[in-house]
């Protein structure tokens, strides 16, 4: 089985990591993969895993925020090994070095790089990350602004409500489990656009329940659920607000519960629909500024993503600068070496 999450996101708070919690179990060992532009890290962990999957073994994927086509981490779960891109945005260090992490030195396959463009394009790389966060800071705004009147307290009690119902289906299925909870991204905000890893959901969740929601009332869902829920929780924040939730999977009971806006075409166990506990009247009255919001949210993030956009293209040039230093015949070989040691 293979699975695909991301561990950061392109937020409204700028970038937002979720890398502290990566193969951090007791028992886990995490590699952290140290190398600059175009030192081959994401090819490295994409090897491995590829090996890892022809000897037949569990990989769980950890995509780029950014470019979802490049790795950041890789897991074995059976060998309770990651490795994981250690540099900027998300620079990690060992916890315990030489107990349960270390680090794997892949610049030295790098000669000295004397081009000059490179501190010219990481520059201008890093000032299309920063054109990017300031219209995502605005999209995040638009999303989390309260409408005066929409939502009454007695609302916010019903939503409540269906989720402590919704919670006996979980808590059923792991009773007696003590609540284990992990947090992860099956959304991003990048270069594509934004990305779903809806495969993920299909492969740990039998059963999808689909919740919908235009109008905020998913916060108080989610938390509610959470709360009363037990066992092993896969947490999905929000890429956009990571405060908030956008599912919840219980893949030990093959349960999820998802924000129906990540996956409108998916076949769904039931849906769950939130916005119909606003009466009709007050969702008449405030029509057109909910789809005004939505309209100018969707146009900030798409603005957000035409300068990731441009931050990829820099970046790839910028790799570029350093590619023909590195001695990938020599990159080759250790990464057989790696899977050899780790899954012959």
């Amino acid at each position: 089985m293979a699975v695909e999450f991301f561990l950061g996101a392109n937020s409204a708070h700028g970038f937002h990591s979720l890398y502290g919690d990566f193969a951090s179990s007791p028992g886990d060992c995490l590699r952290l993969i140290k190398g600059g532009p175009g030192c081959g890290k994401s090819s490295f962990m994409r090897k491995l895993a590829e090996s890892a999957e022809a000897h037949g073994f569990e990989v769980v994927y950890i995509l780029c925020s950014g470019d979802p086509e490049s790795l950041d981490g890789v897991y074995f779960p059976e060998l309770r090994i990651g490795y994981a891109d250690a540099t900027a945005p998300h620079i990690l260090e060992p916890r315990f070095f030489g107990y349960d992490s270390d680090y794997v030195n892949l610049g030295r396959f790098c000669a000295h790089c004397d081009d000059e463009r490179i501190p010219q394009l990481t520059e201008k790389y890093r000032a299309m990350y920063k054109s990017a966060y300031a219209y995502l800071s605005a999209a995040g705004s638009v999303k989390s602004a309260e409408i005066p009147g929409l939502i009454a307290k007695n609302t916010v009690s019903a939503a409540e409500s269906c989720a402590r119902s919704a919670a006996a289906l979980g808590s059923s299925a792991q009773s007696g489990s003590p609540k284990r909870i992990s947090e992860r991204f099956i959304h991003s905000i990048g270069c594509t656009g934004e990305e779903v890893l809806c495969g993920t959901v299909e492969e740990l969740c039998k059963h999808v329940y689909l919740i919908d929601d235009r109008l905020g009332l998913e916060k108080y869902y989610f938390d509610e659920l959470l709360r009363h829920l037990g066992g092993r929780i896969i947490r999905c924040r929000s890429p956009l607000l990571p405060e908030l939730t956008e599912a919840l999977l219980l893949p030990d009971c093959g349960l999820g519960f998802v924000s129906a806006s990540l996956m409108p075409g998916a076949k769904a166990k039931r849906r769950i629909r939130l916005d119909a506990l606003v009466p009709k009247e007050t969702l008449a009255r405030h029509k057109d500024e909910l789809r005004h919001r939505q309209e100018l949210k969707r146009s900030l993030i798409a603005e957000a993503c035409r300068y990731l956009e441009q931050a990829k293209l820099l970046h790839d040039e910028l790799e570029a600068c350093y590619r023909p230093k590195v001695d990938f015949a020599s990159l080759d070989e250790f990464c057989a070496e790696e899977a050899e040691r780790l899954f012959a």
